[in-house]
């Protein structure tokens, strides 16, 4: 019984900590959905790689995302025109990369103020080294519904409505645009929340089955702590608004590069966010992020323990 009660403390626990992002998100995806067209997203996006990478990095400053709420904001700007690499930019820097995760670490880690600025600095490079990669890799068929295939319907549609009415239709009023946004974010919801409640359901299971003692023997050596921690952010999935103040209680035993670790591959990548991640892009994508990601930050955050040793 005991087991039980835990799982589902848990499980409600992740769920309740994670559902106001993901209701941000969706909300800001059905209003990019609604009120910014295809064409002034087009302009905005730079068309360069590198300051494309860049723009995505620092996207986060405008919409202050943790990981469960930009993901549908990434697919919606997607749909809407956004290159597939700068919304993989975008995804992985803006849960870390905005004010309130800033502050949060900030406020966290009073004794130690230099984790707030290096986690921004890891995320930064981290981004920008897939930013790379999947300019030169990540195409249109990454997608689990690539984008010729949406244009085409989309396009098909707009034939067929151009045979039927001939005459240009008017400019939506106010009602009917936030009647559309209702229905966006409703379809969105029930899309995204199936994969959330999955990975919530994993997330809680795994937390009442690790033991407290397994955990402090694994902060000894000189690769393990950061391995371990990377894995535990992963497991847990707590949102990176919220990380950090967990994150700062592993830090009289472990060191602060394998703390860091955890604070930058968990708000990154975790359970909910790779179950949700795997609904816009494929597995071969989705792998090639993590793998890319994992090792960046264990060699940085290795050497971020030998600087402060």
């Amino acid at each position: 019984m005991s087991f039980l009660s835990d799982f589902r403390a848990m499980m409600i626990g992740i769920l309740l900590e994670s559902f106001p992002f993901v209701l941000l998100g969706i909300i800001i995806s059905a209003l990019l959905q609604t009120l910014i067209s295809d064409q002034t997203l087009q302009r905005w996006i730079p068309k360069k790689t590198i300051p494309g990478i860049l723009f995505g990095c620092l996207l986060g400053i405008l919409f202050p995302l943790c990981e469960c709420g930009i993901i549908p904001v990434v697919h919606r700007l997607i749909r809407k025109g956004m290159p597939p690499y700068i919304g993989i930019v975008f995804m992985m820097a803006g849960p870390i990369i905005n004010p309130v995760v800033f502050t949060s670490t900030f406020v966290a880690f009073r004794t130690h103020p230099e984790m707030a600025i290096a986690r921004i600095a890891l995320a930064f490079a981290v981004a920008a080294v897939i930013g790379l990669w999947a300019a030169w890799r990540v195409r249109d068929t990454a997608l689990r519904t690539p984008l010729n295939n949406a244009h085409e319907h989309v396009a098909a549609a707009s034939a067929g409505s151009k045979r039927q009415i001939p005459v240009k239709a008017p400019k939506p009023a106010w009602k009917n645009k936030f009647h559309d946004t209702l229905e966006h974010a409703v379809i969105e919801m029930f899309d995204v929340g199936k994969y959330l409640v999955l990975g919530a359901t994993v997330t809680a299971l795994l937390q009442t089955v690790v033991s407290k003692e397994w955990i402090v023997a694994l902060s000894e050596g000189n690769w393990t702590p950061h391995l371990f921690m990377m894995g535990l952010s992963y497991v847990l999935s707590i949102c990176s608004t919220a990380d950090s103040f967990v994150g700062v209680t592993f830090i009289p035993d472990f060191s602060l590069g394998s703390v860091l670790a955890f604070l930058v591959f968990g708000a990154m990548l975790d359970i909910k966010s790779t179950l949700m991640l795997l609904k816009v892009f494929r597995f071969k994508t989705v792998a090639t992020v993590m793998a890319i990601s994992a090792v960046i930050v264990l060699l940085s955050t290795v050497a971020f323990d030998h600087l402060y040793s």
